[in-house]
């Protein structure tokens, strides 16, 4: 079973995620010193979402967007779900090709303190 029936019910869960965290302190510090644009391409519904991080700030657009990507990540949205309630190894993931990375690792690796604050954010359930 799919954790996801349509992409709308993945913006909302995942992109409402990142709109969600936008205001914690820790979120606020880890955005100061990143500078990347990262694509996430799911199936299982089939969607779209980027994120771009600068100058402190970050936005995620759900769906089409014209920004050039760093790195693209995809995955279907049960991998997904796991990603974002940090169920999942994600090396582990990516070595049984469970998560596809086109790109630095490195640059992704930028993202680990935002990443870490959503995950956390995301189990309390706030």
């Amino acid at each position: 079973m799919t954790r996801f029936e349509n992409p709308q019910q993945l913006y909302t869960e995942i992109g409402g995620l990142f709109e969600r965290i936008a205001t914690e302190p820790e979120v606020q510090e880890a955005l100061k010193s990143l500078r990347l644009c990262v694509r996430f391409h799911y199936t299982e519904p089939d969607a779209t979402m980027t994120l771009t991080a600068a100058d402190g700030a970050y936005a995620i657009v759900c769906g089409p967007c014209d920004a050039i990507p760093d790195v693209e990540l995809t995955m279907t949205g049960n991998v997904a779900h796991r990603f974002w309630m940090g169920e999942l190894n994600v090396m582990a993931a990516i070595t049984q090709r469970e998560i596809g990375v086109s790109g630095s690792l490195g640059k992704i690796m930028r993202l680990t303190p935002l990443i870490k604050q959503a995950i956390r954010y995301n189990r309390e359930g706030a």
